[in-house]
């Protein structure tokens, strides 16, 4: 409360100031011309200072100069300061009629309280009447009380100084009307930019509350890489990445790729990579060390102007840590209990090839039992095989030069009987030959899963084309049919395993959803890449690209990312 008061008092005490202050600069410059006139009297004047009327008129101006400086102006309707000028004018009458016979031009000293009168909140015909009445009584005073017919000129003379202070008075309300209205527009426009300025800030509030909820880490940079806005969760991240800047606005030292051991080349950072251009998704690195090392989902956009040009770039980290470690220990679990049913499985299949070998051979009856009971057990023992295919990250390959052209009609004829049981015609565009270096068990894999999956899901027949391309870097194998295709989000997932569409399921078609598994870390044990394209009712395209050379280009592989 104490603070308040004294906070109060401060304030009004400037107010009483600032209106004392304007008060007394607006009597002052009359004040002083007055004062050098008496002062300079004695020299330039003699006998002014002895005449009564200038003295009295003098001394008015003077006493209301010092009215102006003690008086609590304040504390007083605001046009109670209009007294003021209103005696000025009577003091310049005095002063003017005094010195008369040796400084007749003081009377143009009205021009004072004409702009004070003309400045204030006055209406203007009432600013202009005490104008005009002021004037006359400055030139007037001296012919009070003496008319005489023979000098009505001089009477006549009496309006000219009036008649120029109204027309200056006029000149002035313009100009001060003029200006109020600009000081209007100004305060109208400060006002709407303190509003819009409180409504960024509000906006800001919000903003940061809502960056600051999500437990996603959020970083935007400018085109230098410099951070201009983050939020809390990736301040948690920016603690695990410790270590020195390389100037790139990224520490790099404990900022690891896919195998938590290898650090991430700064050309392959997300900061760098948005910054050139890069739009990516789900890059999976790693930060910090030890125990509290961390798995962060990241993805990056470049942030454009107008021009196109690159003006900074967002961030997005997700921790998906826990996700990771789940993957692992279902490919873990995957693996241990596929080697579980291995060696039972090849057992039971070497005894049944045992007992059908045997001297002596079995009934009819049971001959069919055991023939059932040997089918089903290899049907499993391939599962089991797909199994142990995917629960590793990568196949081992073993590339040799190979044509690929060969492989793909050797793919085709295998599978020539299956699809015309289905109603399918095979259709083949290669070039010939197609040297790469591949490993034909592997890729033979790849085409037969690809061409089985496009006959088995077109129950209505049509056309399947294999194409297959090759360019300066890659390869490009295309697999097309007309079946009854997948909606986009399901094509984004049908390389995950023991996924099934829900048509596939609906149309009872047989599966465990392994083979596109196995298909795609095939293809990305070469250093290929493989994306669908698909539609419901129109068909599916896969493109498969293999490189040249042993490794995949960088542009293919982004380029492909994109498409998906």
């Amino acid at each position: 409360m104490r603070r308040d008061a004294a906070a109060e008092w401060i304030r009004a005490a400037t107010e009483r100031l600032t209106i004392s202050r304007s008060v007394v600069l607006c009597q002052f410059p009359l004040s002083l011309i007055v004062v050098v006139v008496a002062v300079t009297a004695p020299i330039l004047r003699p006998g002014l200072l002895s005449n009564h009327t200038f003295e009295l008129g003098f001394s008015i101006i003077l006493v209301l100069l010092g009215l102006c400086v003690i008086v609590p102006w304040r504390e007083f309707p605001q046009r109670s300061l209009l007294v003021v000028p209103i005696l000025d004018f009577f003091a310049i009458a005095l002063v003017r009629d005094g010195a008369m016979q040796t400084q007749p031009g003081l009377g143009v000293l009205v021009v004072f309280p004409v702009l004070w009168l003309m400045r204030s909140s006055l209406p203007t015909w009432a600013g202009l009447a005490l104008t005009f009445a002021g004037s006359l009584l400055v030139t007037a005073w001296p012919l009070v009380g003496a008319f005489d017919p023979a000098l009505l000129h001089s009477y006549l003379g009496v309006l000219l100084l009036p008649v120029v202070m109204l027309s200056i008075a006029v000149g002035m309300r313009v100009m001060n009307s003029r200006t109020l209205a600009r000081e209007q527009e100004l305060e109208r426009k400060e006002r709407d930019l303190n509003e819009l300025l409180r409504a960024a800030i509000d906006r800001e509030r919000v903003l940061t509350a809502i960056l600051n909820t999500v437990d996603v880490g959020l970083t935007a940079v400018d085109a230098h890489g410099t951070t201009t806005l983050t939020n809390r969760q990736q301040e948690l991240f920016n603690r695990l990445i410790v270590g020195s800047d390389d100037g790139d606005g990224e520490t790099g030292k404990l900022m690891f790729g896919p195998d938590k051991v290898t650090p991430l080349p700064p050309n392959r950072r997300p900061i760098y990579r948005a910054l050139t251009g890069e739009t990516f998704a789900d890059q999976l690195i790693w930060v910090g060390d030890g125990e509290a090392q961390r798995a962060l989902s990241t993805a990056a956009r470049p942030i454009k102007d107008a021009d196109g040009g690159i003006t900074g770039a967002l961030i997005a980290c997700s921790d998906v840590t826990e996700l990771v470690d789940a993957v692992n220990a279902k490919d873990a679990f995957i693996s241990n209990i596929s080697h579980e049913f291995h060696a039972p499985l090849t057992s039971v299949l070497g005894y049944l090839e045992l007992v059908l070998e045997d001297e002596h051979p079995l009934p009819p009856h049971l001959l069919g039992y055991v023939d059932v009971a040997g089918r089903n057990a290899e049907r499993v023992l391939h599962l089991v095989a797909d199994l142990l295919s995917t629960a590793g990250d990568r196949v081992r390959v073993h590339p040799r030069p190979v044509d690929l052209a060969a492989l793909i009609e050797m793919s085709v004829r295998s599978n020539r009987l299956r699809a015309q049981k289905n109603g399918v015609k095979l259709k083949t565009t290669t070039q010939s030959p197609l040297w790469t270096l591949i490993d034909p068990l592997r890729i033979s894999q790849v085409l037969d899963n690809l061409l089985s999956n496009a006959i088995k899901y077109s129950p209505g027949g049509g056309v399947v084309s294999i194409q297959a391309e090759e360019t300066e870097s890659a390869i490009n194998l295309h697999v097309d049919d007309r079946g009854m295709g997948m909606t986009e989000q399901e094509a984004q997932q049908v390389f995950s395993r023991f996924y099934r569409t829900p048509g596939a399921r609906r149309a009872d078609i047989d599966g465990a959803g392994l083979g596109l598994a196995i298909t795609k870390s095939i293809v990305e044990s070469h250093g290929g890449v493989i994306h669908c394209v698909s539609a419901p009712g129109k068909g599916s395209r896969f493109t498969v690209t293999l490189p040249v050379n042993g490794e995949v280009s960088r542009t293919a592989q982004d380029s492909l990312e994109e498409s998906v």
